[in-house]
């Protein structure tokens, strides 16, 4: 059918209609005094994190505990001796240390960083001026957004160690 895609080219169309959209000011207070908050989404993103790092780990030393018995049963049937086999473990278990360490060294988000915070602001106050008109703030919202990716990204390399 259409040769176009029905997909934005990634500007923004403005379309200025003859019905003009309003939202109340009961629901724009709802919305800017919300029950969630940023500390309670960071939590649950912070405790996300946590499980993922935990299930990670768990996984790591179920095939810790794999090599070190395929180690035990190799160095058995070749005669090595038992002095091999504790260097061998302790190697192991020297770089399981060095993991757990580095994660429990991740600091953990507990703030916005400050060019949040200010996008962030700079939307609530778009709304609060333009309560009849609040797609007037679809600037504040992209920076927003753009703020939050940019802090998300940042947090996930330190975490993990490379950009996803």
């Amino acid at each position: 059918m259409g040769t176009t895609s029905s997909k934005p080219s990634g500007t923004p169309i403005v379309i200025h209609g003859e019905t003009p959209v309003q939202f109340s000011g009961n629901l724009v207070n709802t919305l800017t005094h919300t029950s969630e908050t940023d500390g309670s989404r960071q939590k649950a993103l912070e405790l996300h994190i946590q499980s993922r790092v935990a299930d990670e780990l768990s996984r790591l030393e179920a095939r810790e505990s794999e090599i070190l018995a395929g180690i035990d049963e190799r160095l058995s049937r070749e005669g090595a001796p038992k002095e091999e086999l504790a260097l061998d473990r302790n190697k192991v278990q020297a770089e399981i240390e060095a993991l757990r360490k580095r994660l429990e060294s991740i600091p953990k988000p507990h703030e916005l960083d400050e060019d949040v915070k200010k996008a962030r602001e700079a939307v609530v106050g778009c709304l609060r001026k333009n309560d009849t008109r609040p797609l007037d703030c679809w600037q504040e919202v992209e920076e927003f957004k753009s703020q939050a990716r940019r802090m998300e990204k940042h947090f996930v390399v330190k975490t993990v160690g490379r950009e996803y």
